[in-house]
C-alpha cells in the first residue's frame, strides 16, 4: 500500500472512530507514520489551505480525498524529496483509491500551491487556528489561562524529546548518562528531576543500555516528581488511584521500595502494562482491575496518587490528535470525573494522610478551579503548598494558587499539575 493510502485510512481511523493516533498506525511504514502526526499537528493550517484552493468543498464521503491533499501539503512542505514528486505520488494515490475522475483536481490543487505558497501562507495566518494549529475554543482557554505565555502553542506543535526515567536504586543518573556516552548516546540530565535523562534524539528502548535489567524507564520529567511531593516513608500504605500503564506505580517503589502500594485501574487492556513494569523493575504492589470510583474496602491510606484522566492539554505535542478529538463539552465532563475522583480519595485517606492530585492539562477548569472547589469550605481539608527550587514566575514550573503547574517546552518537559490536600481532624 502506498504512503499516502496508509496516511488516508488511519487519519480516517482516527476521525471517525475517535481513536487517539498512535492506535490508528499499526503496521504502517515510518514515513506514514511521520505523515500522520505532521498533517495532525498541521491540520488547522492545511484545513484552510485546501478550503482556499477549492473551487467548492469535497463532500464528507470524499474524506479520503481531503486526507490525502494535506498529506500531499505536507509531503511537499517537510519531506526532502522534490515537489513534484508529492505531487505525483498523490495523483497516483488517488487512481489505486479508485477516484480516477479526482486525479485533475488533486494535481491542480497541489500545483498550484507550490506556486502560491508564500501568498497563500500570509492569507491563511490571518486565521488564529491556521496561525496557531489549534482549534479556537482551546485557543481562546489557554489566552485566557496563561496570557503571558503564547510559546505554548508553538510549543505543542513542536516534536517531543524522549525522555527516560533512571532507577537510582540501581544505577546513579550521572553514571547512567556516562554508560551512554560510552555507547555514543547524546543525552543530558533534566533540571527538575534527580532521576530524568533527556536524549538527543528517540531511540527503541530495546537499545537502551540497561533497560532490561530495570536500569531505566521511558517517562517525561514533569511526572518524575510525583514520589518527592507524596512524602514517602518506609511503612505508609499508599493507592495509585489511575494507574495504568505504570510509570508512576513503579517509581513510588523505586524511590522507597518499603510502602505498601495498590495499583488501581479501570482499563482490562492496559491493566496489563502495570503487571509488565513491574516484573521487568522486579517490583512488587498490589494491582486491581477495578473503577477507582467503585473500589470498596475498610482500610484507610497513608497517601493516595490521583492521577486523574484529563484533557490532556499539556502532552498535545505527543498526542496531537487531541486537538480534533476534543471538545469544550469533554474538558466539562471530565472536571466532573475529576471532582469524584478526589471525592473518593479523600474518603479512603486517613486522619493525617496526604493526597496527591496530577494532571497532565494546562487548564484552570481541571486544576486550580478543582482545587478551590474541593476545599470550599471543609477544614478536614488542608491544602499542602507544594515547593519545588526551580520553581518560579520565570520558570516552565510556575506556583499557581492551589499547586504547581509545568508548561510545555520545546525540547524539555511537557505540561504538567500537581497539587496536595492533608486530611485533617475536625
Amino acid at each position: 500500500m502506498s504512503e499516502y493510502l496508509e496516511v488516508a485510512k488511519s487519519l480516517s481511523r482516527m476521525l471517525e472512530e475517535d481513536r487517539h493516533l498512535g492506535d490508528c498506525l499499526e503496521n504502517t511504514s515510518p514515513i506514514s507514520q511521520q505523515i500522520c502526526y505532521g498533517v495532525t499537528r498541521n491540520w488547522f493550517y492545511y484545513d484552510r489551505v485546501i478550503e482556499a484552493l477549492l473551487d467548492k468543498p469535497l463532500p464528507e464521503k470524499h474524506l479520503d480525498l481531503w486526507l490525502i491533499l494535506m498529506a500531499g501539503l505536507y509531503s511537499m512542505d517537510h519531506l526532502h524529496r522534490p515537489q513534484h514528486a508529492s505531487v505525483n505520488h498523490a495523483v497516483e494515490s488517488v487512481i489505486k483509491l479508485g477516484k480516477p475522475w479526482a486525479k485533475g483536481l488533486v494535481n491542480a490543487v497541489l500545483r498550484r500551491y507550490g506556486r502560491e505558497v508564500d501568498t497563500l501562507k500570509l492569507q491563511i495566518v490571518q486565521s488564529d487556528e491556521a496561525r496557531l494549529n489549534h482549534p479556537q475554543w482551546l485557543i481562546e482557554l489557554i489566552n485566557t489561562d496563561w496570557p503571558g505565555h503564547p510559546e505554548i502553542f508553538e510549543h505543542n506543535n513542536n516534536q517531543p524529546p524522549m525522555t527516560l526515567r533512571v532507577n537510582t536504586s540501581k544505577i546513579a543518573r550521572d553514571d547512567y548518562i556516562a554508560k551512554l556516552a560510552n555507547e555514543d548516546i547524546e543525552a543530558r540530565a533534566g533540571a527538575f528531576a534527580p532521576s530524568a535523562v533527556i536524549l538527543g534524539k528517540p531511540m527503541p528502548v530495546e537499545a537502551l543500555p540497561g533497560f532490561k535489567n530495570g536500569e531505566v524507564s521511558v517517562q517525561d520529567e514533569a511526572p518524575q516528581l510525583v514520589p518527592g511531593l507524596m512524602n514517602l516513608k518506609p511503612g505508609l500504605s499508599v493507592i495509585d488511584a489511575c494507574a495504568a500503564p505504570g510509570g508512576k506505580t513503579c517509581h513510588m517503589l523505586e524511590s522507597e521500595p518499603g510502602i505498601k502500594l495498590t495499583s488501581i485501574d479501570r482499563d482490562r487492556k492496559r491493566i496489563h502494562l502495570i503487571t509488565e513494569n513491574l516484573e521487568r523493575l522486579s517490583l512488587q504492589a498490589n494491582v486491581i482491575t477495578e473503577s477507582f470510583e467503585q473500589y470498596a474496602t475498610d482500610t484507610k491510606f497513608d497517601r493516595i496518587l490521583v492521577d486523574a484522566p484529563c484533557s490532556a492539554t499539556g502532552i498535545i505535542r505527543r498526542h496531537p490528535d487531541i486537538k480534533l478529538l476534543r471538545t469544550k463539552s469533554d474538558v466539562d465532563k471530565l472536571s466532573s470525573i475529576q471532582r469524584a475522583l478526589l471525592d473518593k480519595a479523600f474518603d479512603l485517606l486517613a486522619i493525617g494522610g496526604e493526597l496527591l492530585y496530577a494532571t497532565c492539562s494546562i487548564l484552570h477548569q481541571e486544576n486550580d478551579k478543582i482545587i478551590q472547589d474541593f476545599l470550599d469550605g471543609d477544614t478536614s481539608k488542608e491544602l499542602m503548598l507544594l515547593s519545588h527550587p526551580g520553581c518560579s514566575e520565570s520558570s516552565t514550573l510556575i506556583p499557581t494558587e492551589f499547586g504547581l503547574q509545568f508548561l510545555p517546552t520545546a525540547q524539555e518537559h511537557d505540561g504538567f499539575y500537581y497539587a496536595g490536600i492533608r486530611k485533617v481532624a475536625t
